[in-house]
């Protein structure tokens, strides 16, 4: 936890600050958010791929620092308002990307950037060049990918237990980490796959049938901003009941092994096909229109506009329905990258796994109070496995077909194979246990989202997403923003919430 207050050429209220760097940044590995004084200059710094947050807000000649947005309020730094078109960012990702923030006052510093601030003002630039997805025809031999696995896993903490899910990434890293260190724990939930790989290496593996629902509306009150994957809610029911953990996080963005890069790359390429969908959707049930939408974007684009359309979950239309003139396209990676897969690992990598995935991660850790590793997120291993163009890393029917090969010995034929794990269930969960939550909370006159989006457009959207083909993605990401709004806006307005 680091935290401060910069005013004048003086640092104030300073909690985990040093003195001088432990390392160059480039030789400093795993997770960090840092920050150095020295001789009236200050430096932040985020780690590579951002498994650590930081914020900082600045008021003229004043700079604030913490590693929450909570921090920051506890020293002053004023927070300002919601920021609309950050929520515009957050309904089309579920997050909103560095180096925006839900708060018009506060920022964050992007993964792999330092921030430098003393009497020549303040410069944010990068330290941390992430590898270039498809930059290399070249593809590694699984001799190289193996070694370097084995590497990672020997770095990798022997006392933390591999969070086994059943899918390729954690089973290779259980295999991996017991060749290294022996015999380690292991833990999840009921699963056939899981049973039998912690079997196969002798794990002593914990079974725990978490109920994740439960935790809902506790979990992302307690957020520092909005986040929508309902993966958060899972991940904060495990590690609850959890030591310290490692996971499988990155290894399906290092070695694309995430469904959607097949998508990508399998998806044709047409103007015309995806110009006759863009009608299509004007004509459509308002259920089907967002889909339609983002499937004629996908097939009328490529590269990174066809990785956008992928992942989004309210289309631009559907925003502009929402919020008005304050809809816009969120950031998406800096890189430039021509083919479909690659374009969509590249923005992954920079995008949604430090302010998405490991946002969330992070998040879910805090609640549970417990340390969680992620051992593939390694600079080396990246370094060697992203460059590749895309046709080496996918296959016919999976990705992640360098994981595969470096890993064919260790682990059953089936297992290598295995499909990924579904999404967490947001439609059962929404018209079961959460449904008395979803009419009190947004159904009401007074839910808050109604100040910041158009009531009409939440209602057309509550109605056609709780159809049988409906998007109930889109309802979870309007409940999950009102129960955060609800714990957090009252804060920042200085105004005390009333007792109901």
């Amino acid at each position: 936890m680091i935290a401060g207050h910069l005013a004048g050429g003086k640092l104030d209220a300073q909690e985990g600050v040093r003195e001088a760097l432990p390392a160059p940044l480039p030789e400093l590995r795993g997770p960090f958010a840092i920050a150095v004084w020295n001789g009236g200059t200050l430096l932040l710094a985020r780690d590579a791929f951002g498994q650590r947050p930081l914020w900082y807000a600045q008021r003229g000649s004043e700079l604030w620092f913490a590693s929450s947005p909570q921090r920051l309020r506890a020293l002053g730094a004023p927070a300002g308002q919601i920021d609309r078109d950050a929520l515009s960012d957050y309904l089309e990702l579920l997050y909103v990307p560095a180096p925006a923030s839900i708060w018009s006052g506060y920022r964050k510093l992007p993964a792999g950037h330092l921030l430098r601030a003393g009497e020549h003002g303040v410069e944010v630039r990068r330290w941390f060049d992430p590898p270039v997805p498809g930059s290399s025809e070249k593809r590694p031999s699984r001799i190289a990918v193996r070694a370097r696995l084995e590497e990672m896993a020997r770095k990798a903490d022997p006392a933390a237990g591999v969070l086994l899910s059943g899918d390729l990434g954690s089973s290779a890293l259980l295999g991996l980490m017991t060749r290294k260190h022996g015999r380690v724990r292991s833990f999840g939930e009921p699963d056939p796959v899981a049973r039998r790989v912690a079997e196969r290496f002798r794990s002593a593996h914990a079974e725990a049938a978490v109920h994740a629902v439960d935790q809902a509306p506790q979990v992302l009150a307690g957020l520092g901003e909005p986040l929508g994957d309902p993966a958060l809610i899972e991940s904060a029911a495990v590690f609850k009941a959890a030591g310290p953990v490692s996971t499988a996080v990155g290894a399906d963005e290092l070695f694309a092994g995430h469904p959607r890069y097949l998508r990508a790359a399998r998806l044709p390429h047409s103007g015309r096909a995806g110009r006759a969908a863009g009608l299509m959707a004007t004509f459509a049930p308002r259920h089907h229109r967002g889909r339609l939408q983002r499937t004629a974007s996908a097939i009328g684009t490529s590269g990174a506009a066809r990785a956008r359309a992928l992942v989004e979950v309210f289309s631009l239309e559907e925003r502009r329905a929402l919020l008005g003139s304050h809809a816009r396209t969120a950031e998406g990676a800096t890189a430039e990258v021509d083919g479909n897969a690659d374009a969509a690992v590249a923005f992954d990598l920079e995008v949604g796994l430090p302010d998405g995935v490991l946002a969330g991660l992070h998040a879910a850790a805090v609640r549970a109070g417990v340390e969680v590793h992620a051992p593939f997120l390694d600079p080396s291993l990246a370094a060697l496995v992203v460059p590749p163009a895309a046709r080496h890393k996918l296959g016919r029917t999976h990705g992640a077909r360098m994981l595969r090969d470096a890993v064919a010995d260790l682990l059953p034929r089936d297992v290598l194979t295995v499909d990924p794990r579904p999404p967490p269930p947001v439609g059962a969960w929404l018209r079961g246990p959460l449904r008395p939550l979803l009419h009190d909370l947004l159904h009401a006159p007074s839910a808050r989202i109604r100040a910041l989006l158009d009531p009409r457009a939440i209602d057309e959207t509550l109605r056609h997403s709780s159809m049988p083909r409906g998007d109930a993605r889109q309802a979870w990401a309007l409940l999950a923003l009102e129960i955060w709004i609800r714990e957090n806006r009252p804060q920042a307005s200085g105004v005390k919430p009333q007792a109901s």
